[in-house]
C-alpha cells in the first residue's frame, strides 16, 4: 500500500496515552519509538487496495494499532491491546467524529455506503483483487443495514505477518464504532474466526425488536 503517515500521526499520541495509563510509560514510549517503523513496514508489505478505495482508511487504522503492538514487542496480550483500541476510539476526538452520525435517524446509512463501495469494487476490483469483497442480501433483514464480506485484506495481512491473534480485537472495534454512532451491530461470523464471511447487521440503538 502507499504509505500515509497521517494515520500514525493521528493515532499514536492517543495510543501512547492509553498505554501509559494502563501499562506504564516505559512500554508506551518503546511502542511508539519502534512502532513508527513497524507501521511503515506493515503498510509497505500490505496488498495495494487502490487509490480512492472508500474502505482503505480501515486498513490504515488497523495497521497503526498493529504497529504499536509490535513496537512494544507484543508484551501486551491481544485482549489488553483491544482495550487500548477501545480507549482510542472512545477518545474525545473520535467520539465526537463518530457521534456526528446517528443511526436512529439514518438507519440505512451503512447500506448506502457499502453499495457505493460495491460499485467502486466492481469497477476496480480486477485491478486490486485483494480489496474487500462485499455482498448484499436484501431479503435477510428489513431494518437497518445488512451486508457481508467474503474477503478482508486486514485479516490476510495479519495472517501473513503471523499476528492473526490480533484480529479478534481489531474486529471488535466495529462494535465500538457503531455504538458511538448510536447503533448496534449484530454479527454471527467473522473471517478472522475462521468463518467464510464477516457479516454486518447494523440498526439504531433505539430500534425495538428489529427484523
Amino acid at each position: 500500500m502507499k504509505y500515509k503517515g497521517i494515520y500514525w500521526t493521528l493515532l499514536s499520541p492517543m495510543i501512547r496515552r492509553s498505554m501509559a495509563r494502563r501499562h506504564g510509560t516505559e512500554l508506551a514510549e518503546l511502542s511508539m519509538r519502534r512502532g513508527k517503523a513497524e507501521y511503515r513496514g506493515l503498510v509497505a508489505r500490505a496488498d495495494e487496495l487502490g487509490p480512492g478505495n472508500p474502505l482503505a482508511a480501515n486498513a490504515y487504522f488497523a495497521y497503526a494499532f498493529a504497529a504499536a503492538w509490535l513496537g512494544g514487542g507484543k508484551r501486551l496480550s491481544p485482549e489488553e491491546m483491544g482495550r487500548i483500541m477501545t480507549d482510542v476510539l472512545t477518545s474525545p476526538l473520535l467520539r465526537t467524529a463518530f457521534g456526528m452520525i446517528d443511526l436512529n435517524r439514518d438507519p440505512k446509512k451503512w447500506y448506502r455506503d457499502m453499495k457505493k463501495y460495491g460499485a467502486w469494487a466492481a469497477k476496480h476490483g480486477a485491478e486490486y483483487p485483494a480489496t474487500w469483497q462485499v455482498h448484499f442480501d436484501e431479503s435477510a433483514h428489513r431494518d437497518g443495514s445488512y451486508y457481508y464480506f467474503t474477503r478482508c485484506p486486514i485479516c490476510a495481512l495479519c495472517e501473513r505477518e503471523g499476528i492473526a491473534e490480533l484480529m479478534p480485537p481489531l474486529c471488535a472495534t466495529d462494535e465500538v464504532m457503531f455504538r458511538l454512532q448510536h447503533g448496534r451491530l449484530y454479527r454471527e461470523h467473522t473471517i478472522a474466526d475462521g468463518g467464510a464471511v464477516c457479516d454486518y447487521w447494523i440498526v439504531g440503538d433505539r430500534a425495538e425488536a428489529p427484523e
